[in-house]
């Protein structure tokens, strides 16, 4: 009786780890979830012939570190 009552304590504790594990498991795929939702909404708002361009710009700008001949870019340093 007491080994059975000591089977299902060890049992239920190990349960609730699992259950605490799949739970932070599940936060972390439902913020990455969002993340690509917004990614794909701004994918598809570029994929219209209208932003085509301002997305073309956009990554000029953001990765490439483009700009436009008489533009002058100002980068903000903070102090420490």
């Amino acid at each position: 009786m007491f080994a059975a009552l000591v089977y299902a304590v060890v049992n239920l504790v190990s349960m609730q780890v699992q259950i605490a594990q799949k739970s932070s498991e599940y936060e972390e795929l439902s913020a990455r979830l969002e993340t690509l939702r917004t990614e794909n909404e701004q994918l598809e708002r570029y994929s219209n012939n209208e932003y085509r361009m301002d997305y073309i710009e956009e990554i000029a700008r953001d990765e490439l570190d483009y700009s436009y001949p008489d533009e002058k870019i100002y980068y903000f340093v903070p102090s420490n």
